[in-house]
Formats: C-alpha cells, sequence, structure tokens
C-alpha cells in the first residue's frame, strides 16, 4: 500500500506533479483532465506531445515516483451516442499520454439513468473503453467518488450508483477495477468497512476524501433536499481512516491511497494548499505504513 495525491487543484502539469510529489516524499501521484476535443478519428500526440511526456517519464524514473492513475473528469450518459462517441476519443487520447508518460491506470466515470438499461449501456461502453486501455497495457478503473459534474447537486438532478450496481458492472467487466471512495459510502448510508470483503479484489485505488454531513439540514429537507454533505480533507471529517488502511492491510491491499483536497475550506493560494497536503500526510502516512 503506498500513499498518493492528486495533485489537479495545485495548478500544475504534470511534470510539476512529479517533482512536487518528490519534495514530499511521496511514492505515487495521480492527475484528472478535464473534458477535451479530439479532432482526430484516431487520435494521437504531436511532436511537442511525445517530447514533454518522455520528459516526464524521466523525471518519474529519476524521482522514483510513479504516476498512479490518470482521471478523466468527465462522467459519460452510456445511452447518449454523440457523447459516448466523445468519450471514447478522449479515453483513447489519454491512453497515449499514458503509455507516454509510463502510467498504468486510467479511471472513468459514468452517468447512470432512472432505468434499468442503463446497466447493459454502461457495460458496452465500458467494454469498448477496457479495449482501447488494454492495447496500451493499461488498466481501466471505475471511479466511485460524485463525478465533478454533480458535487455541489442534490440528488434531485443526478443519481448515484448502488453497490448492486458496482456488482453488477464488475461481473460484466471482469478486467476492470474500482477506484472505492469511502467517503462517498458515507452519505449514502453504505458501511464501508463490512462492504469491503467483497470489492476489495477488485479495488486497486482508494480516493482519500473525507466527509462532513449536516445533520440538521439532512434532517428537515431529506435526502433529496439541498445538498447536506461535503468532502473534507482527510481527518475532517467521519471517515475512521485507522479502521479502514487496517482492514485494507488485513486484505494485502497493495494499491494506493490518494488524498484529495477537494474541501471548500482551503483556500486556492500555493500555500493553503501546501498546508493541507502536509497535515493530510501527517494524518494518513502513519496509517499506511507497515
Amino acid at each position: 500500500m503506498r500513499l498518493c495525491f492528486d495533485a489537479t487543484r495545485f495548478g500544475c502539469g504534470l511534470d510539476g506533479a512529479v517533482e512536487l510529489a518528490a519534495e514530499r516524499g511521496l511514492t505515487a501521484v495521480e492527475y484528472s483532465f478535464q473534458p477535451f476535443d479530439v479532432t482526430q478519428k484516431a487520435p494521437s500526440l504531436d511532436k511537442t506531445e511525445k517530447a514533454y511526456l518522455a520528459e516526464v517519464k524521466k523525471a518519474c524514473r529519476d524521482t522514483g515516483v510513479e504516476i498512479s492513475c490518470l482521471n478523466l473528469d468527465y462522467a459519460v450518459d452510456p445511452e447518449d451516442k454523440k457523447a459516448v462517441k466523445k468519450f471514447l476519443q478522449m479515453v483513447a487520447k489519454l491512453a497515449l499520454v499514458a503509455e507516454a508518460s509510463g502510467c498504468h491506470r486510467i479511471s472513468v466515470s459514468v452517468n447512470v439513468g432512472a432505468n434499468g438499461s442503463w446497466r447493459e449501456s454502461v457495460a458496452e461502453l465500458l467494454g469498448e473503453a477496457q479495449k482501447i486501455a488494454a492495447k496500451k497495457n493499461l488498466r481501466l478503473t471505475l471511479r466511485l467518488s460524485t463525478p465533478q459534474e454533480f458535487r455541489g447537486q442534490s440528488l434531485k438532478g443526478w443519481r448515484a450508483m448502488e453497490p448492486q450496481d458496482w456488482r453488477d458492472i464488475l461481473s460484466s467487466c471482469p478486467d476492470l477495477s474500482l477506484s472505492f471512495s469511502p467517503a462517498d459510502c458515507v452519505w449514502l448510508g453504505i458501511d464501508y468497512l463490512k462492504i469491503l470483503s467483497g470489492l476489495v479484489s477488485a479495488i486497486d485505488h482508494v480516493e482519500a476524501h473525507d466527509i462532513e454531513i449536516n445533520r440538521t439540514l439532512l434532517n428537515d429537507s431529506g435526502m433529496y433536499g439541498p445538498l447536506w454533505w461535503r468532502y473534507r480533507m482527510p481527518g475532517k471529517g467521519q471517515v475512521d481512516w485507522s479502521q479502514l488502511l487496517e482492514l485494507l492491510k488485513l486484505y494485502d491491499f497493495s494499491g494506493t491511497v490518494s488524498i484529495h483536497l477537494d474541501d471548500e475550506f482551503i483556500g486556492e493560494e500555493a500555500e493553503d494548499l501546501s498546508d493541507a497536503l502536509t497535515r493530510s500526510v501527517k494524518v494518513l502516512a502513519p496509517l499506511v505504513k507497515d
């Protein structure tokens, strides 16, 4: 098990993310990409991109830092043909970036619908994405955290996946892995400790969000009322990191635990982000060590 962090909010590129991880003594880093346009039917890297990513890969070798995961922050609607086409093109481009930079995993999100047909559509979509990843010797990972575009929205506007949805998807896509979010389990009313035994073999990445629930707002308006939960930095919410990480050790989990700083109380200045990362590492690093 290794400690990691999502460097996206720091505003640096992949090279800066690797440098920042090395400065902090961390051996892994992840990075997220917003939706982007892909003009070619068969995406490719130009000379400038290839040269840049070669430098990133060399920096990884020199510093001993691995790019654990490249994320696509785009929750695709699997029943929207136009969106699916765009999504698969972005996955193909991201796969090229991952291969050139030495990363072995790309992660994606899906936007599920209210009717039952979405399961078949998701299985087909992820199957196609897996084929793209496999051609570059990459593993495809499904993110179980709340998609970026739905954070801050009431459940009136979107539907979260349930554990049986996760199981059904894994059954249809056996080589798929999961990016697990204990914080999202908390607000969904799922016991993240009890559920681990049936999922841990598929989990290779844990998103270290923490979670704060406004019980007053929840009790007054119900789960479909105004947003009553928010992400916090590790140690500032309700996730019991000590119990979770000890249980992962018992299951011989060998993946990454990645600090996410999606906390609205953290400022955007470099000093604020740096301080938040330092405090998060202080909370989790002793627990990750054997």
